[in-house]
């Protein structure tokens, strides 16, 4: 059945049956102007839901070809790079990033291993001031602003392996990684080997689409202007959008291997069904399994994140995980892999944690059929 209303768009099958809506559980969870919801098995679509609109002042409905900033879902895209090139036998986990790129000489060692699964002690400085305007892009300079960024933090908070501790720079450095080991640009080696091989005809890419991309937004209450005013600069990055939002200009991540994607979120389900498959194009099922085991300290202390996707559990199932969040965007992709399924959510509102919306809109489905 499918039911259009103005800004809404929802595909039921008989299989998954709503005892609350798709709609309400993500107004409750997370405000947002806009969504798009998808959950699938490796091979279709099960549920997909679009409400809302892409533009408040023009009222411009979402629809399936819009695009959002996905922010650090990218860090997933890095961490499939680099088991590609592990795949390849070009690096290995234990290698010290030092041996690949001496001028990181960080203050102990750290391997490739400690950046994926944020075990470096690489310190994470906020990231939010760690973006420029679209009309910039041309002269931004990424390598200069990724050298300055890891060059500056050489020194390490604690002894790499021995505590879970996010870090954006991880992402920085192994993009600066998989550009010397792979001679290309980090986004010419994504798109090559993982972005061209996805079965979709929907936009993924490093670039602001000319149409169909999605306004970010932020709420327009006194405390979320004084939380802005501390981490951005507003006069330049924030317009009025109306009494409810502010609007951003259009703006890019500085460091793409920490967030730098924008796609449609059927983008990001081709994606993650490669990951389910088990004779996929992006890379072998072995490395996805490595990819996806859970990592533990030196102390042998389980973290709840593999290589560079976290794992959860629902109604008793296993799954992997992240989300991307920051200035006017919000994402979450995850995949079961036991099950064979996975999800896919991109809003157009600010989310500054993993709030795991998917858990809510989910099991939804999964109670049914365990």
């Amino acid at each position: 059945m499918k039911v259009e209303i103005t800004g809404l768009i929802i595909l039921f099958f008989s299989a998954c049956t709503m005892n609350e809506s798709t709609v309400d559980i993500v107004k409750k969870e997370h405000h947002a102007p806009a969504f798009h919801y998808l959950l699938f098995d490796s091979d279709s679509v099960l549920n997909e839901v679009l409400h809302g609109y892409q533009n408040v002042e023009d009222k411009t409905a979402v629809d399936r070809r819009t695009s959002f900033h996905a922010f650090s879902v990218t860090k997933t895209f890095t961490a499939v790079a680099i088991m590609q090139l592990i795949a390849d036998g070009k690096i290995k986990l234990s290698d010290t990033i030092s041996s690949h790129i001496p001028a990181y000489s960080f203050s102990r060692p750290v391997t490739i291993r400690n950046l994926l699964n944020h075990q470096s002690g690489i310190a994470n400085p906020l990231p939010l001031k760690w973006t420029h305007l679209a009309d910039k892009h041309t002269s931004f300079d990424y390598s200069k602003f990724s050298d300055t960024i890891i060059l500056n933090h050489l020194e390490l908070k604690r002894s790499p392996g021995t505590k879970y501790a996010y870090s954006n720079i991880n992402y920085l450095v192994l993009g600066r990684l998989i550009e010397e080991i792979s001679g290309k640009e980090y986004q010419a080696y994504i798109t090559e080997n993982i972005l061209s091989l996805l079965p979709t005809k929907e936009y993924i890419g490093f670039d602001i689409p000319e149409t169909n991309h999605a306004n970010g937004y932020h709420a327009n209450t006194w405390l979320q202007n004084l939380l802005l005013g501390f981490l951005l600069n507003k006069d330049t990055m924030i317009y009025r959008a109306g009494e409810d939002w502010n609007g951003f200009h259009p703006f890019y991540n500085n460091g793409a291997p920490y967030g730098g994607i924008i796609c449609a979120p059927d983008a990001l389900r081709a994606y993650c069904q490669e990951l389910l498959k088990n004779n996929g194009k992006i890379m072998p099922k072995s490395s996805i399994k490595e990819m996806l085991t859970e990592q533990q300290t030196t102390k042998g202390e389980n973290t709840g994140m593999a290589l560079g996707w976290f794992k959860g559990t629902l109604n008793e199932s296993d799954y992997y995980c992240h989300a991307g969040g920051g200035g006017g965007y919000y994402s979450e992709i995850r995949i079961y892999p036991s099950l064979g399924l996975g999800s896919v959510i991109m809003t157009n509102s600010s989310g500054m944690s993993d709030e795991r919306i998917l858990d809510q809109l989910d099991i939804q489905y999964l109670k049914n059929i365990k």
